[in-house]
């Protein structure tokens, strides 16, 4: 059998009788040079040809002038479209890879312009959208363009965001999407946004959580609240300093982002929202003292949470300070020295090591070149990527405190799904 058997458009808007599967070497002139042109979703004129390389086992797209595409013939069969095969309102495969000999050979391929039609030697039937087919691209230049659009972009920053962090209006939120999707990317991007003009009640927390999806719920309780307590469970109950924090670092699946409502401030010294961009102050860390990077990459540090809130709990936890992903790039900060735990499974000769390279880290974190800080007034809504930002507060001084905030979480999952909705709809 030849390596390449070829399928060239012919005149008309269908394939038709005199179209053919070409199996010699050589195209015939006729068929060679009546290939046509036809319109794609982006509006532009182009030609292909389509044709199966038997040696590579793939689809080869060739569009005019001179760019071809390559789809193997396993992800093909996977992908089939057709009803048999793909559930389109659900957008899921219905056909198991057990179902199919996943080394099948097509048997024929034509195509009319807009559509590629491939029969396969079980005698399966598929059909791909042309441009469907090219969105899709294995093409490196094509996966890498896709990566980007998956992938977060942060704009990092220090000290100098205080004068110039983004700002949203509580009430544009909840009425106009396109002031929601803005909200959303900015404190994607950056990580922090204050939400001003928020009604000075309980409340408004949980409204916000449903205006973009669902609460995380966590021990503390749905639309939890925060105030200097005789018992406390934790020091944000308290009138103490509170050190730069991600939050629940004792959770495997750490939520994605915090609203802090102030519904009533502090009256005297003190009571300072601090924050930090933990990447920032990881990328200082890594530039500078690149050993000491890795050490809080690859040492696992015990976090824990016991008490009584919500719920009784027993939280524990596992993880590395600095946590990346499966390309290498940072994803998640667990910091928090209240909720780091005195157990430290750590050889002793490396004990020290890791005590500096946390005390670098949190230099870095302290000094003011690496952190801004506001004190927030009622009806401020501090919100922020807990994966990413550090918060703290400014001890409040004289003990007693008004200070009164109803706080809650939500899964980053669900803030991206919103993104790519309002995106989506704000295309139509």
């Amino acid at each position: 059998m030849n390596a390449l058997l070829q399928t060239v458009i012919t005149r008309g808007s269908r394939i038709r009788a005199g179209s053919r599967i070409v199996t010699g070497s050589r195209i015939p002139a006729r068929s060679r040079h009546h290939t046509r042109n036809f319109a794609v979703a982006s509006g532009a004129r182009c030609s292909y040809t389509t044709s199966l390389d038997t040696v590579k086992r793939r689809l080869v797209v060739d569009s005019l002038p001179a760019e071809r595409e390559e789809f193997p013939w396993v992800w093909l069969r996977d992908n089939c479209q057709c009803p048999q095969c793909y559930e389109s309102l659900a957008q899921s495969r219905i056909v198991n890879l057990a179902e199919f000999n996943i080394n099948v050979k097509p048997v024929s391929v034509k195509n009319d312009g807009s559509k590629i039609e491939i029969l396969w030697e079980d005698g399966h039937l598929s059909e791909y959208n042309y441009s469907w087919l090219l969105h899709r691209s294995f093409s490196e230049e094509k996966r890498s363009r896709r990566r980007e659009i998956l992938t977060r972009k942060s704009t990092m920053w220090g000290k100098d965001f205080q004068s110039k962090f983004p700002t949203a209006d509580y009430h544009s939120i909840m009425t106009d999407d396109s002031a929601l999707l803005g909200w959303l990317e900015e404190l994607d991007e950056f990580g922090f946004v204050l939400v001003r003009n928020v009604p000075v009640r309980e409340g408004p927390v949980p409204d916000l959580q449903k205006r973009v999806a669902f609460e995380r719920l966590t021990h503390y309780g749905p639309g939890y609240t925060v105030k200097v307590r005789p018992d406390p469970s934790n020091l944000s109950y308290t009138h103490h300093r509170i050190f730069f924090h991600t939050d629940l670092t004792y959770y495997e699946h750490m939520p994605g982002s915090i609203f802090l409502h102030c519904i009533e401030q502090h009256q005297g010294k003190g009571g300072e929202t601090m924050l930090a961009d933990g990447f920032l102050a990881a990328k200082l860390l890594k530039e500078k003292y690149p050993e000491k990077y890795k050490l809080l990459s690859n040492t696992i540090t015990y976090f824990k949470d016991i008490g009584v809130d919500f719920t009784k709990y027993n939280k524990m936890n596992q993880a590395p300070v600095l946590v990346h992903d499966f390309r290498g790039e940072l994803k998640r900060i667990n910091w928090s020295h209240f909720a780091r735990d005195s157990f430290f499974d750590v050889d002793l000769d490396e004990v020290e090591d890791v005590y500096d390279a946390m005390r670098t880290f949190d230099d870095i974190l302290n000094n003011k070149d690496n952190h801004i800080r506001l004190k927030m007034e009622p009806g401020d809504m501090v919100t922020v990527k807990n994966q990413r930002i550090l918060h703290g507060r400014s001890e409040l001084e004289g003990g007693v405190s008004g200070r009164y905030l109803q706080c809650g979480y939500m899964d980053w999952d669900e803030i991206e799904s919103t993104v790519r909705v309002l995106r989506n709809q704000t295309k139509q």
